[in-house]
């Protein structure tokens, strides 16, 4: 995983030389993640602004974020409990708008952050026929 950030900020920092007006780049794509840590993702953009000739990192989208409950990955619940949680875990401070959802089925059950026990568990949708929210992408700044 340390080679693939390497590499990825390697490009980065060459795109952005070649290209100063650059609103987006991807940074991160497939990145590799150890088993039962945290959150991860399948690729994030991040978005960068000049601001007084330097070029700063405004917010970061993460495409189909998931997290590890009990030894497997799963998609979580759209709250602003979870979508902090997961930006703080990526190290960002928050949410910010800008995230998009997907449905999660019906009598299943999908990751949500306990707060008072500090970790991710899985928590069931139940069976009322509709849409649950789960994220599809996420922003975090």
């Amino acid at each position: 995983m340390k080679t693939t950030i390497a590499l990825s900020l390697l490009a980065l920092t060459s795109t952005l030389t070649l290209a100063q007006e650059v609103e987006s780049v991807t940074l991160l794509n497939n990145v590799e993640h150890i088993e039962g840590e945290g959150v991860t993702f399948e690729k994030a953009v991040v978005e960068v602004a000049k601001v007084s000739d330097t070029l700063v990192t405004t917010s970061t989208t993460y495409y189909n974020p998931r997290v590890w409950v009990g030894g497997y990955l799963d998609n979580f619940f759209v709250n602003y409990l979870n979508g902090n949680q997961f930006c703080t875990e990526r190290g960002h401070r928050e949410e910010v708008s800008g995230s998009t959802i997907k449905c999660g089925e019906d009598e299943s059950s999908y990751a949500e952050y306990n707060w008072y026990s500090k970790k991710w568990e899985n928590k069931s949708t139940g069976s009322k026929n509709q849409c649950y929210p789960l994220y599809a992408t996420i922003k975090c700044q």
